[in-house]
């Protein structure tokens, strides 16, 4: 907690350690304690991570477009393409979505110029 900038003196206090400071943190309340431990982020459970593709449809989606019917184009448009590992399939997965927001992009660009 203290690495994430947490006040020393809340850290003690609510490792349950006698502090000069202690009436001062103890007036502040239960709930001021719980604020700042929630604020700092740490827990005792993984943080979720969302991947890569994942995050870039979710941006996708913001800019109006429909990622899924990006990729079903791009599928057709290459029928031939085969995949040796899952991996692959995302990385390519991946390189359409961001042309494809990349050109929509430019395009949006182009025409504020015009």
């Amino acid at each position: 907690m203290a690495a994430l900038g947490v006040n020393t003196d809340y850290i003690e206090y609510m490792m349950g350690h006698k502090i000069s400071s202690y009436h001062d943190v103890q007036m502040k309340g239960v709930e001021f304690l719980r604020n700042i431990y929630a604020a700092s982020g740490l827990s005792i459970k993984p943080k979720t991570r969302v991947s890569k593709i994942d995050a870039l449809k979710e941006i996708i989606r913001a800019w109006g477009m429909n990622p899924e019917e990006i990729l079903t184009k791009e599928a057709l448009s290459q029928p031939h393409r085969t995949y040796a590992t899952p991996t692959q399939r995302e990385e390519d997965q991946i390189k359409t979505l961001a042309f494809a927001l990349k050109e929509t992009m430019r395009k949006e660009l182009l025409a504020e110029k015009v």
